[in-house]
Formats: C-alpha cells, structure tokens, sequence
C-alpha cells in the first residue's frame, strides 16, 4: 500500500501547509499503563495547525512498541489462569498459530510474557472471537 502525499491540510484547510518530518519523538499514555516515549518515527505534518499523520511504517513500530510495553505491565498483573498457550488462541479464533503470533505482534491481541513466551490473555481472545463470529447480520429490505 503506498502511502498518500498530502499537500493541503485535511485537518485546517491550509494549502501547501504539509511538510514530512523525519525521527520525531512521541509520548504516548495509553490508559491503565505508565507512559512510552518512541523515537525515530516519520510522517506528514501541518505548518499551520500541527495536526498529521505518522507513515505506515511509523504506525506498525508504535502498535508493536505499545504492545510490547503493556505485555511487560500486564505480565506482574495478571494470574496464570487468566493465560490461554497460543494453540488454544489458534484453536478458538479459528486461524493458525502463526496467525496469533502476527495479532501479538501487531498489537491486536493483548498478551504476556511469562517464562520467555508469549501468550494470549484468555479475556481478550474471548472478546475478540465473539466479534469475529459473532457479529450481527445485516438487514436486507
């Protein structure tokens, strides 16, 4: 997927107001969790109102980052019991064990690291099974 060169700001309007800026830092709080400074991210930005938009590239390493840092977090918070082994996930969320490692990866399924390994946090992968089987249907008129 190839990423949009914006010129106007989507945001404010300003024509010729967007600029790339490279090896930016960023502060993120996500809720529950201390805070993570990221580094080195890149992306498009207004001169005018600094609103903009992180690269593709940029958005993967802060989904990952975040992902790894709640995993360190979690990991003094949450019992054992609460853990499912990857082949469980697989299993449940009918895709493959590679798949779930990817979802880890990419911050879209929560999990812990415990004894060197990773694995998924039961609530989670619940969650996210039943609002991918379970989804309402659609009307049809």
């Amino acid at each position: 997927m190839r990423e949009k060169k914006w010129v106007d700001c989507p945001a404010c309007g300003a024509k010729k107001s967007m600029r790339t800026k490279k090896t930016q830092s960023e502060r993120f709080i996500p809720a529950g969790y201390p805070p993570l400074d990221v580094s080195g991210l890149d992306g498009q930005f207004c001169e005018s109102c600094g609103e903009g938009f992180w690269s593709l590239k940029s958005e993967k390493l802060i989904a990952r980052l975040l992902a790894e840092h709640m995993a360190q977090h979690d990991a003094t918070r949450v019992v054992v019991a609460e853990l499912a082994s990857v082949q469980e996930a697989a299993k449940a969320m009918h895709v493959t064990v590679q798949g779930i490692h990817k979802m880890m990866d990419e911050g879209r399924l929560r999990y812990v690291v415990a004894g060197g390994s990773r694995l998924p946090i039961r609530k989670d992968l619940a969650e996210k099974a039943k609002a991918r089987y379970h989804a309402p249907a659609l009307r049809h008129a």
